[in-house]
């Protein structure tokens, strides 16, 4: 395994490997606060160790255009975690993700767009956070293949979340069409208009 005793940024370490076709356990990751685009552009690699991420704060773009990792990707301690701007963007063959804890969480901005395959989201994801931007799920959702149920856990997680006026999408892509929505996630989506959200 790799040691990175003393460690506080990752950013772009491993930036468009584009062969590296595997990862090797990583250790004493505790002190890293920054994995800004660690591991953008390894477009090779089909999994991800799990590793110590307990300290992290910024993940923007850290998994983004890894686009052969498959389900699962480790529960990470994203606790921590504030900002996750583009983090799994065009993470295009996982088909679901793990229940990652993301009561710090303030930028989810583009996060999860253009994963194409990914279709099953754990309720209760957002029903704490921190005090989310107004673009906090701006393309958030954008072209994935969202099931009618994951719709409805992350709507209702969001009204759960108690905020206003926040941008969110969540259509495109294979993403469950209105017509089939639960009435609780349609319900939900009036409850976040209401709040003056505006949901595309």
């Amino acid at each position: 395994p790799l040691s990175f005793n003393s460690a506080t940024s990752l950013q772009s370490t491993w930036a468009r490997c584009v062969s590296l076709r595997a990862f090797p356990l990583i250790t004493n990751t505790s002190n890293v606060t920054n994995f800004t685009s660690a591991w953008i552009g390894c477009e090779s690699l089909s999994s991800f160790p799990l590793i110590d991420t307990s300290g992290g704060t910024n993940f923007t773009s850290a998994w983004s255009t890894c686009s052969n990792i498959i389900s699962p990707f480790p529960s990470i301690d994203t606790s921590n975690g504030t900002n996750f701007e583009r983090t799994w963007q065009s993470c295009e063959s996982l088909t679901s993700f793990p229940a990652l804890n993301f009561t710090s969480g303030t930028q989810f901005r583009n996060a999860w767009q253009n994963a194409y395959a990914l279709a099953d989201f754990e309720a209760n994801m957002f029903d704490s956070t921190g005090t989310l931007a107004y673009n906090a799920f701006f393309k958030a959702f954008e072209a994935c293949s969202l099931t009618a149920q994951s719709i409805e856990n992350i709507l209702t997680s969001l009204v759960t979340n108690g905020a206003t006026g926040i941008q969110l999408h969540i259509g495109g892509g294979a993403n469950a069409a209105y017509s089939t929505w639960s009435q609780a996630a349609k319900d939900a989506l009036t409850s976040l208009q209401g709040r003056s959200w505006t949901v595309s």
